[in-house]
């Protein structure tokens, strides 16, 4: 189901959310910058450009811009970019696209009030944390569908019955905006390293 932030991400997405923002970045880290003339809060969710990389904003001040991490764009589901050096950043108008998908073994009801999935498998170096979804859509066809595969390994914590999935905006665990929450029509288990599950997501306009 879309959920309550869903709506608006996608809101956000086809009308544009107003301008986009461009200004100077100095002493940039791993999730940020300082800069000047920011209108607090204003950017959540929202993609910033530095240099050759980019990064899904979760919160902003007049003076500083809090990304998820730094994103190479050729491979944004793959690990993190190192981070860019001081320079001119555009924010981009709209929304940061809904595109990674996380896993949970909660099986609670989703709820459009949701904006977080409750006990998100979130292992580090795990088979089953958050990935880029494989995306496909049919010209002139309302909907697109996210495709994932998951395969457990040696980090995991085994056995996990898998109940529900999400889709947010961020590769982070436990980051970025909820857009999408959806019970498996069957729950998956994985029970030993190699297990492996794939997993599509249908989405109607």
């Amino acid at each position: 189901m879309k959920v309550n932030s869903g709506h608006d991400a996608q809101a956000r997405m086809m009308g544009g959310n107003g301008a986009g923002f461009t200004g100077s970045a100095t002493s940039p880290t791993a999730t940020g910058f300082t800069a000047s003339g920011l209108t607090a809060s204003a950017y959540i969710g929202q993609q910033v450009i530095l240099g050759s990389v980019y990064g899904v904003i979760t919160a902003n001040t007049t003076t500083t811009v809090t990304v998820d991490r730094w994103y190479t764009p050729a491979n944004p589901g793959g690990a993190a970019a190192s981070t860019p050096g001081a320079g001119t950043f555009v924010i981009v108008p709209g929304n940061a696209p809904l595109a990674f998908m996380a896993l949970t073994a909660n099986a609670t009801a989703p709820a459009a009030t949701d904006t977080a999935l409750a006990a998100e498998i979130t292992t580090a170096g795990g088979g089953l944390v958050r990935q880029l979804g494989v995306y496909a859509h049919t010209t002139g066809v309302a909907g697109y569908t996210l495709t994932g595969t998951y395969t457990a390994n040696g980090s995991d914590a085994l056995p996990v019955i898998v109940a529900k999935v999400g889709v947010f905006n961020s590769m982070v665990p436990g980051a970025g905006g909820l857009g999408f929450e959806t019970s498996l029509s069957s729950t998956a288990t994985f029970a030993a390293s190699g297990d492996q599950l794939t997993l599509t997501s249908s989405v109607s306009n």
